[in-house]
């Protein structure tokens, strides 16, 4: 990267949706630098097919996933006047599609609707129709397997790959969920099922939360990153830490100022086009950290709302040991975690009758089977004991809800001038309380569970929990688009209203959550956003 080069557009973040950007910006003819904070980690370095008693500490202090945690990106984080939820910052090129699950749902019409249908929240500034397109290109570029089951509260696509093969467990499940009018369907997932666009099948080793050191789960790296530099038009700088976004005397962005995180030398990167995928928590860090004199409250921030409406999903989770499976000889459970999935079903029996806005799906067996989980709260010692743990082991089953969160004002991401990462740029604050609507959903969500579970016999775990957690890695909502320009800051393009050659395209744009994982449509936002962009590129307009 000379020093005086000028580029088309300046990608802040690697994730998905930073991927998207890069490979179609680039395919378009665009010169295009990427920052990622982190560096690369080759799948040589993963730690994926370590067993626990390999590891240092067994696997229960996150070692296999320690690598995509770089530098201090752990510690440079403030909760003040929280609730139980926790952020997943990583550092690493890819982001968190490295160590994501890979679950890829569409969001239902109903759920850019939320004001429309249920009267809490707001509209999200475009359809299920206009979006509908590019969820169909993102899942013929990526490959994703399922099937269409023809429900309404979940749309499907056209061209899935076949579906992952359900385990014993998974059937006996269905004898419950089809006794109680419950949808029980094959999961929707990034994971190859056959050889494709160059990658191999699956071969269910479990570990898809680890790093897939074949490429057969989508990553950025491996899926993205490759068709952008195919093009000649696409530079990559690692180890860059974004500091601030520079302006000029109009208020136009025009240069990114990062730390070079291995020589701590600070340098600056020049781009027509600024576009950030840094996850809803560090973007909304960068914009507020953008101050200046023609963006005094942080950049393209007129509306006072970013770092605002940060929400995401709630979770809880129950286990059993089916009765019927126990003492069968050790086989191969381990899979590609989640086989099938639940989907949201509570507006099928409420119909229309509850007070509760949103629901919740539920995702299945996507916890190891590699380490005895029920050890801990079985009683007794010794060989009577590891004879019932190991008796009981083939039997397991998981079930782990994500309900929605609504959105609110009040739960924000500020950055705190007096607390400093190891590079001197101010740190998140996070401030967040679950509403009565979100308790009352996961209650109700954790009932459910338990309602499938004692229609199956069995030793039943449930969550000691009395209160909500969040996200999941699935925070949203600090830079949100939406229709009124009071409460946001983006347009349906997720370009900001202040500042016309700044996009904001990760899950901070949302401007509500549904129940259902929100990268399928973070990556179907981005492609749309690189469409606009192409075209007023083409116009002149950016």
């Amino acid at each position: 990267m000379s020093q005086g080069e000028i580029f088309d557009v300046c990608i802040i973040g690697s994730g998905a949706a930073g991927g998207v950007m890069a490979k179609e910006l680039c395919e378009g003819g665009a010169k295009v630098v990427m920052l990622e904070a982190g560096r690369e980690v080759p799948p040589s370095e993963f730690l994926s097919h370590k067993w626990p008693y390999e590891l240092p500490y067994r696997g229960l202090r996150g070692e296999k996933q320690a690598p995509f945690y770089q530098g201090d990106i752990s510690k440079s984080i403030t909760y003040a006047d929280s609730d139980d939820v926790g952020i997943d910052r990583v550092r690493v090129l890819g982001g968190r599609t490295l160590h994501w699950n890979a679950v890829t749902l569409r969001y239902a019409s109903r759920d850019f609707k939320e004001w429309s249908l249920q009267g809490v929240e707001e509209d999200w500034p475009l359809s299920y129709e206009e979006l509908e397109p590019y969820y169909e290109r993102i899942e013929q570029i990526i490959g994703v397997c399922g099937n269409d089951d023809h429900l309404e509260i979940l749309p499907a696509g056209q061209h899935y790959l076949p579906p992952i093969p359900w385990r014993c467990s998974e059937h006996i499940l269905k004898r419950a969920t089809s006794a109680m009018g419950i949808p029980l369907i094959a999961v929707r997932k990034a994971a190859l099922t056959r050889p494709y666009d160059n990658r191999p099948p699956c071969h269910y080793c479990g570990h898809c939360m680890d790093g897939c050191d074949v490429a057969s789960i989508f990553t950025t790296p491996d899926c993205m990153l490759p068709k952008a530099r195919a093009t000649g038009n696409f530079t990559l700088r690692q180890n860059a830490l974004a500091r601030e976004i520079m302006v000029d005397n109009e208020g136009t962005a025009k240069a990114v100022s990062f730390i070079d995180t291995e020589t701590r030398t600070e340098q600056q990167v020049k781009a027509g086009i600024v576009v950030v995928c840094c996850s809803t928590v560090e973007s909304a860090r960068l914009l507020l950290n953008s101050r200046s004199p023609q963006h005094p409250a942080g950049l393209a921030n007129s509306s006072g709302a970013v770092g605002r409406y940060l929400h995401g999903h709630l979770g809880d989770s129950v286990s059993i040991y089916l009765e019927e499976l126990e003492g069968r000889k050790p086989f191969n459970q381990d899979g590609a975690t989640d086989h099938v999935y639940v989907p949201r079903y509570n507006q099928l029996l409420d119909k229309g009758k509850s007070d509760v806005a949103g629901g919740w799906g539920i995702q299945v067996n996507f916890s190891s089977y590699m380490f005895p989980h029920h050890a801990s709260s079985l009683p007794g010692y010794g060989f009577a004991f590891k004879e019932r743990v190991r008796r009981m082991q083939p039997g397991y089953l998981f079930l782990g809800s994500f309900a929605k969160v609504t959105s609110s004002s009040q739960n924000l991401v500020t950055v705190d001038p007096n607390r400093l990462d190891a590079h001197g740029i101010p740190t998140p604050v996070v401030r967040f309380r679950f509403s009565d609507n979100d308790r009352a959903l996961w209650q109700a969500s954790n009932r459910s569970m338990l309602e499938m579970l004692s229609h199956l016999k069995g030793k039943v775990f449930p969550n000691s929990r009395n209160a909500p957690t969040g996200f999941a890695s699935h925070e949203v909502g600090t830079i949100r688009m939406g229709k009124d320009p009071r409460t946001s800051v983006l347009n349906s393009y997720c370009q900001a209203r202040d500042v016309k050659n700044l996009f904001v395209t990760d899950g901070s744009c949302f401007t509500t959550s549904s129940e259902k994982n929100p990268t399928l449509t973070i990556m179907a936002l981005s492609l749309r956003a690189a469409d606009y962009i192409k075209e007023q590129r083409k116009r002149g307009e950016l």
